[in-house]
């Protein structure tokens, strides 16, 4: 069965091989710098990030400040990155300015060490031909479940390698309404506000996605599998929307995607590939044996949103219920104040009061905003 579902054209961070058993506390892969930077044909600015790591078991970044970040061009064009906040340094709106066919790396000071990564072409873009979603049932770690699987179509292209950078937008609501809020045994107030109720949520799909079209007869792109989104979530309770960041790469930056790919489609367990023998394309020259991760790259890049409608699937996520009789219980055992009651249905047509957590009430509890998004479409 095929959902159907609406286009729209709009508008980043991104996200070997040795198999062996391992320990992630292995001195030698503490401590160390990761980078996280990229230029596009898109108008700046261009942000480059800055952290460390601890262990590899440990999926904290902490920022590095006080860096000193140039990106240069070809042509001996230069821009001195400023910091806007701790390890997140940006070029001025109005600075350098990616263009497709000229080449572009960057340098890193601090520590009173130097980095630099090799030139990369910033290659064309490539046109979305469509986005579509079909209903789909697939096998997870999580168990079984129906679900909404995307596939993408290119234009024709010379390019040869790709990745994508799907940021999904979903409409969600809190389950239960609020009716009453009790500050104590004497201080209840009735609620009315509905805005608790429905709330939008943006992240990234944490899933690398490459692909190449050497081999293919003809350079065009048809129905290729991007994310799957299941039905264990909220996710497509209402409304889901998708921004597919579609980015030309060079070879070199498709390498290295590719390596984070297969050590992602291993990371079940320990025993896999090390997740920090990933080569990226910054060295310090001074110290060949100094290691920082991560890669800065040049991309074409191409945007395409879709819109998915609440599909009819059966969902399997767990709904709040309102608890009545630990709300009769609650002179005897009272919790931390305040208690947040609802309107339960009992038999048939009967009602009485329960009490839930805030986070079934406010859908804000849950990651989401009030705030509709202005792209979004009634």
């Amino acid at each position: 069965m095929q959902i159907k579902i609406l286009s729209l054209l709009t508008i980043m961070s991104l996200f070997v091989a040795c198999i062996e058993e391992f320990n992630p506390k292995i001195d030698g892969y503490l401590d160390l710098l990761v980078i996280d930077g990229m230029i596009t044909n898109e108008p700046g600015p261009y942000i480059v990030r800055l952290s460390k790591t601890l262990a590899v078991d440990d999926l904290d970044y902490f920022p590095v400040t006080g860096a000193n970040i140039v990106i240069f061009d070809d042509f001996d064009t230069e821009e001195t990155l400023v910091e806007l906040e701790p390890g997140v340094y940006s070029t001025n709106p109005l600075g350098i300015r990616g263009e497709v066919g000229r080449k572009y790396r960057i340098t890193i000071d601090v520590d009173g060490k130097t980095y630099q990564s090799d030139f990369e072409e910033l290659e064309e873009p490539v046109g979305i031909d469509s986005i579509y979603a079909k209903v789909e049932y697939k096998e997870t770690v999580e168990g079984s479940f129906e679900g909404v699987q995307f596939y993408i179509d290119t234009e024709t292209t010379n390019t040869k390698q790709f990745l994508w950078v799907p940021i999904e937008t979903y409409e969600y609501k809190g389950d239960l309404e609020l009716n009453y809020v009790y500050w104590s045994f004497t201080a209840i107030d009735t609620i009315t506000n509905p805005s608790l109720k429905t709330c939008w949520r943006t992240e990234k799909v944490i899933e690398t996605l490459t692909f190449s079209t050497k081999g293919l007869t003809y350079p065009k792109i048809k129905n290729f599998p991007l994310h799957y989104v299941n039905t264990s979530t909220k996710k497509l309770s209402e409304k889901y929307s998708v921004l597919i960041n579609q980015y030309s790469i060079t070879e070199e930056a498709y390498k290295y995607w590719n390596e984070i790919k297969k050590q992602s489609a291993e990371s079940g367990s320990l025993y896999t590939t090390q997740p920090f023998q990933v080569k990226g394309n910054l060295i310090n020259p001074n110290n060949p044996k100094d290691i920082i991760l991560g890669y800065f790259w040049a991309a074409g890049v191409s945007k395409k949103r879709v819109f998915v409608e609440k599909p009819p699937l059966n969902f399997s996520y767990s709904k709040c219920e309102g608890n009545v009789q630990a709300l009769i219980d609650l002179k005897g055992y009272p919790p931390p104040w305040p208690v947040y009651v609802t309107t339960v249905k009992v038999g048939i047509e009967g009602k009485s009061l329960g009490m839930a957590d805030v986070s079934c009430f406010d859908c804000k509890e849950n990651g989401g905003t009030e705030e509709e998004p202005e792209f979004w479409e009634d």
